[in-house]
């Protein structure tokens, strides 16, 4: 690598995060083909110094490189590359690098498909705390091996994480009594954490907790609110025939309330 490409590198510490989070393809849209090549030049510097922090035992710069070669950042796509750190990161315990070997040997990129070596990776990302890989290893025990009660523990790890997808599932084995006691009130709280950051079944599932009065306060108002966020039209029109002119017009106040306390939520 020369000095003066060194030198840059150094000197632009915002552009390489600008490149790592949206790619050339967006920098290139936003600042042209030009500034484009400058961009995919600092991430080949990048690589070249994360490879060589990997080469001296650096856990982080194995992941690193890893997901490198995984997306093609800094270097072409390599997924027997990416493999192949992924597996000394992970033998280094490194918890993001356990899941997506677990994902690699599910979908058999760089390896043959081998679904016992990819629970082995999910399992182990998800005891050192990976919340996607918590929520893989809950939702497979409560659905696919039909284990609710072990899921629900793992689903709950992930969801404390702030995991939308881990929230609403615990709401729903919660509001359905799998693997827990049949619980309204704790699938409403698991609900809403997952609706107020926007996914969309958790506010369908808030919906229908008010429209039904189960765990919160029957509230058409609200329900409507909720339904709407969610834009389930099927919903809405059926709850609409049973309310008055001005709960409709409470609903839509209600809702421009709701929308902005979400926007405040997702801006912290």
């Amino acid at each position: 690598m020369s000095r003066s490409l060194r030198a840059l590198f150094v000197s632009l510490p915002l552009a390489l995060p600008l490149v790592v989070t949206g790619g050339v393809a967006q920098a290139q849209q936003s600042f042209g083909y030009d500034e484009a090549d400058r961009q995919q030049e600092l991430l080949e510097v990048w690589y070249e110094i994360r490879e060589s922090n990997a080469q001296k035992g650096n856990t982080d710069a194995m992941f690193d490189v890893g997901m490198a070669n995984y997306s093609g950042r800094g270097t072409t796509v390599d997924y027997d590359e990416s493999i192949r750190w992924f597996a000394r990161a992970a033998d280094a315990d490194h918890a993001g690098a356990h899941y997506y070997l677990g994902f690699l040997f599910a979908t058999g990129k760089g390896t043959a498909a081998d679904p016992e070596r990819s629970r082995e990776h999910y399992t182990r990302a998800a005891e050192l705390g990976h919340a996607q890989a918590q929520y893989w290893l809950g939702s497979h025990l409560a659905s696919g091996e039909q284990d609710p009660a072990a899921g629900l523990k793992w689903l709950v790890k992930a969801a404390e994480q702030g995991l939308p997808a881990a929230q609403y599932y615990a709401g729903l084995l919660h509001e359905n009594g799998q693997g827990t006691a049949r619980d309204p009130a704790a699938a409403a709280r698991w609900y809403t954490e997952a609706a107020e950051q926007g996914y969309r079944h958790a506010q369908v599932g808030m919906g229908r907790l008010h429209q039904n009065g189960r765990g919160v306060e029957r509230d058409l108002v609200q329900a409507h609110v909720w339904y709407t966020l969610a834009e389930d039209q099927e919903r809405l029109a059926s709850l609409e025939a049973r309310m008055n002119n001005r709960d409709l017009v409470t609903a839509k106040g209600r809702l421009e309330e709701q929308n902005a306390a979400i926007q405040a939520a997702s801006a912290r």
